[in-house]
């Protein structure tokens, strides 16, 4: 029998935080978070993602109560052979199956415990679903409790997370082949897509990539032309983990030196964030090293955040002013900052760091300064 279980998930840390929080147990219904307490293939860049194709009809989700014990709730289809490790599994066929299981399943959990975590993300029926099997008994949001969990990773996720940095940065490497003028962003897209899979990614995370000041977030199909900015912002999965890296080409024998000298001044800010990585440092003081930093370049700090954690989801969580968080050893954060140039391009640099026992590493390996496409 094949075997499948999660590989970040500390239940005993779970179970701390569930009591803390007064709760008979937390119901997860977000593929993230089913994938992150069972191991079950339920995002698209793990396994074969039928469970994310099916999830309108079929959902798929799992429960942690206050002692560390989960249960799986689970379209039969994907059981067959299948030993999920850890996880008392509840099966059933279709949605209506789903519902009278969860139901069931919440009526016996309604004589541990007055209160029941749910996400905030949680759809309608299942909140109903839970209301009425608990006789009304009261469900209160428990996002912090997932987020406080995923935050600091295992010695797999890390491993999992490297892998991801390292397609994308492969990818990287070879797009820049793949640059020529007349081409367009659609094309240059579709190859780092190919480029990606090719060097072992399991799905695309994101293809944010913009030709000078055009709109990144939004794929047009404009041509590119000389002189012109390249932005390539890729992320990779691997394995239900993703990653986050930028870099800047510019199609020309060198880009103008007021471009280079901003890059570089935020490309300096972000080594310097990074390096105040250390485990008791929080997420304010972080934000507001970043400040003052700007001021010190003569930059207008025009940022909600300085970077976010990344894992299964790419923005995990912000690293922002009102944030009440702290770095910890084996978090996994992003740094990303940037400024607009004359002509409204954002320019700007981010790197992955991991944080040690006393300080940070960086796991993106690029050369950041801005290559000549």
């Amino acid at each position: 029998m094949d075997s499948v279980s999660p590989i970040g998930l500390d239940r005993a840390k779970a179970a701390s935080l569930i009591k803390a929080k007064g709760l008979v147990g937390v119901l997860f219904t977000s593929p993230e978070n089913v994938f992150y307490t069972t191991g079950a293939h339920t995002l698209p860049g793990t396994g074969n993602p039928i469970l994310y194709a099916l999830k309108n009809q079929i959902p798929t989700f799992s429960f942690i109560d206050a002692e560390g014990a989960v249960t799986l709730f689970i379209w039969m289809g994907a059981t067959m052979g299948i030993d999920y490790v850890g996880a008392d599994v509840r099966t059933f066929l279709d949605s209506s199956g789903a519902a009278e299981e969860l139901g069931s399943f919440l009526e016996e959990q309604r004589k541990k415990g007055p209160i029941l975590g749910i996400e905030s993300s949680c759809p309608y029926w299942a909140s109903n679903v839970a209301n009425r099997a608990t006789g009304g008994v009261q469900t209160v949001q428990a996002d912090e409790i997932a987020l406080r969990l995923r935050l600091v990773k295992s010695a797999a996720e890390l491993e999992r997370i490297r892998k991801s940095t390292q397609i994308v940065e492969e990818t990287v490497a070879e797009l820049k082949k793949e640059m020529n003028i007349g081409m367009s962003r659609a094309e240059l897209a579709q190859a780092a897509r190919l480029l990606m899979m090719k060097h072992g990614a399991t799905g695309i995370d994101h293809l944010t990539i913009a030709f000078g000041a055009s709109n990144p977030e939004v794929m047009l199909d404009e041509r590119l032309e000389r002189g012109q900015l390249i932005t390539i912002d890729l992320g990779a999965v691997y394995e239900g983990y993703v990653s986050d890296n930028r870099r800047l080409f510019y199609t020309a024998e060198a880009p103008p030196e007021g471009l280079s000298k901003l890059h570089r001044s935020l490309v300096g800010i972000v080594e310097d964030v990074g390096a105040a990585l250390t485990p008791g440092a929080s997420f304010s003081e972080l934000y507001s090293r970043a400040v003052s930093l700007y001021e010190k370049e003569g930059l207008q700090p025009m940022f909600f955040h300085v970077g976010h954690s990344i894992g299964i989801q790419t923005e995990e969580t912000w690293i922002s002013a009102e944030s009440e968080l702290v770095v910890e050893e084996n978090m996994v954060l992003n740094i990303e900052l940037y400024s607009p140039d004359e002509g409204g391009t954002m320019i700007g640099d981010e790197e992955t760091f991991v944080v040690g026992k006393k300080g940070s590493e960086k796991i993106t390996q690029l050369p950041n300064e801005i290559g000549l496409a």
